[in-house]
């Protein structure tokens, strides 16, 4: 390290350890009295730190030093008031648009970094690494396991990340880009509204589309880029305040969420929490919903056990057993059952006889299997 360098970073006193964390401290500069972050890290992160300081924006902190000091690389950045998004959500319900306009600034953020050469990949963005200030300013603040794509290169040397919010090819089945960071913006996207992950709930609607599309497995089948997800946010937007049909169409082709995010919001209250596991029907706690839901179960079960198979004892329980299994997962997957509707392909369409024949389709696939098990149970017991 030079004199200046160790000059300047000899400027900056520490007052305590930040959350407890030994490599991040609260410091304040003796000239200034500015109260900063001092972080230590790998001398690796270098190349990171010195694109921020030089080309930081308003959403990131703000690089006031930057020193390598032997294997350890030396950071002062600007300290942020307010609260991280873990607490917040951990508070307070999120709507679709809080949570929108959150991905929308957070595309901002990540945009310098992934059009920079060789692009730059956060790889770690999660609740707690995004405060929230007292202006509702949003700010990344966390780039210490960020990476630079390596072109030609399979796949990242160290496999890092936080579980739920990391891409899959962030475990070493492919090289992170791009598109590994908007993987965590579609989780994150899911998280705010539903405060749970999408493996845990997929929100549902049009906006689920866009969270799945998000958090496709391949990277090829999400967003290519956060230009693309930013420029969808703003036409929906424009086509809420403007009315304008031909806006619309254009948001809903990119998969956005057209619908009011009221409406979202009483999407999410009725199939979160623990009503979340509950049959359909009942989740909502609206009385007319749960004693029509009640009246359908029962002639569900009227069906399959008053059905005359002209079978007596153990495989006549059998049967209807089975079959009432198929109605009752049937009726699951029409009433999209802790999101069960994900797994069943092109049912997120919007072409409603699509959807129908996809239905129909379903349920005589669930026939065939029932008919399947009940054979294949009666030859194991009975022989």
């Amino acid at each position: 390290m030079d004199l200046e360098k160790g000059y300047a970073l000899s400027q900056y006193e520490e007052l305590g350890k930040l959350n407890g964390n030994a490599s991040v401290w609260i410091v304040r500069n003796s000239i200034t009295g500015k109260i900063a972050v001092k972080k230590i890290m790998s001398a690796e992160q270098k190349k990171i730190y010195a694109f921020l300081k030089s080309r930081g924006s308003k959403y990131t902190p703000e690089i006031y030093e930057c020193a390598e000091d032997g294997e350890k690389l030396i950071v002062i950045e600007e300290y942020f008031e307010g609260r991280n998004l873990e607490d917040i959500l951990y508070e307070e319900r999120m709507n679709a648009k809080e949570a929108c306009c959150i991905v929308s600034d957070l595309c901002c953020a990540l945009e310098p970094l992934h059009m920079a050469e060789p692009a730059i990949i956060c790889r770690d963005l999660k609740p707690e690494n995004i405060v929230i200030t007292p202006q509702k300013d949003v700010k990344l603040i966390d780039f210490d396991i960020a990476r630079t794509v390596s072109h030609g290169k399979r796949r990242d040397t160290v496999v890092m990340g936080t579980r739920g919010f990391a891409a899959p090819e962030q475990w070493g089945y492919a090289q992170t880009d791009g598109r590994s960071d908007i993987y965590a913006l579609g989780v994150l996207l899911n998280y705010c509204i539903l405060r749970k992950l999408p493996s845990e709930e997929m929100l549902g609607g049009l906006l689920g589309n866009v969270i799945e599309r998000c958090t496709a497995l391949s990277p090829d089948d999400r967003y290519q880029n956060v230009a693309e997800l930013k420029a969808a946010l703003e036409e929906i937007y424009s086509a809420e305040k403007k009315g304008d049909e031909k806006a619309r169409n254009a948001a809903e082709g990119h998969g956005i969420l057209r619908a009011q995010s009221a409406e979202l919001e009483r999407e999410a209250e009725k199939t979160s929490g623990w009503r979340w596991f509950l049959p359909p029907g009942v989740r909502s706690g609206e009385a007319w919903k749960m004693v029509v839901a009640v009246l359908g179960y029962l002639m569900i079960l009227n069906l399959s056990v008053g059905l005359d198979l002209q079978l007596t004892g153990g495989r006549a329980f059998i049967e209807k057993s089975v079959l009432l299994i198929a109605y009752l997962t049937e009726t699951g997957i029409v009433f999209n059952y802790m999101g069960c509707q994900r797994y069943v392909p092109f049912l997120n369409t919007e072409n409603r006889l699509l959807k129908g024949v996809i239905y129909i389709a379903v349920a005589g696939i669930l026939v065939v299997v029932a008919a399947m098990l009940c054979t294949l149970l009666e030859m194991l017991i009975w022989g």
